[in-house]
């Protein structure tokens, strides 16, 4: 597994994504791509309830409760291991096929450079993701929140 930067985690250039990402993450949740993210993040947040709990206030508003179970996802970097460990895979074994395809069947070294080049990038995608797909759980969130 892929250790993440610190870089990559910073809460304000995650969860406000440029304009261009912006539009690309409404396509993707338009189109249905987003709702496996969706499915994980309630699960994610149904375990990680208490810790949610404890992010807020007693009294707290809605934008409260988005903005905390966004930090939630950002501190733990890693929503679904086994879901984001398959997906990097599928990227990582598509990069070998276009690879394979031009004459360089050298799969570890194409996998070795893949995880240099494109995983950080993955990652930080993926996050940008699910916290675009948080913002629009706020049902699922209090949901969460009275599991016990």
């Amino acid at each position: 597994m892929v250790q993440i930067s610190d870089q990559y985690l910073e809460p304000q250039d995650l969860s406000r994504p440029p304009p261009e990402e912006r539009e690309r993450l409404q396509r993707l949740w338009d189109s249905g791509k987003l709702q496996q993210h969706a499915k994980a993040l309630e699960r994610f947040y149904r375990k990680k309830h208490q810790e949610l709990r404890q992010l807020l206030s007693s009294t707290y508003e809605d934008d409260d409760l988005i903005e905390a179970a966004k930090i939630l996802v950002i501190q733990n970097k890693i929503v679904d291991q086994i879901a984001e460990g398959l997906d990097q895979l599928k990227a990582m074994e598509s990069e070998i096929w276009i690879q394979g395809e031009q004459g360089n069947h050298d799969r570890a070294q194409i996998a070795l450079e893949w995880t240099e080049r494109h995983a950080a990038a993955w990652r930080e995608w993926r996050i940008k993701e699910y916290l675009y797909t948080v913002e629009r759980m706020e049902q699922s969130l209090k949901n969460c929140l009275t599991a016990s």
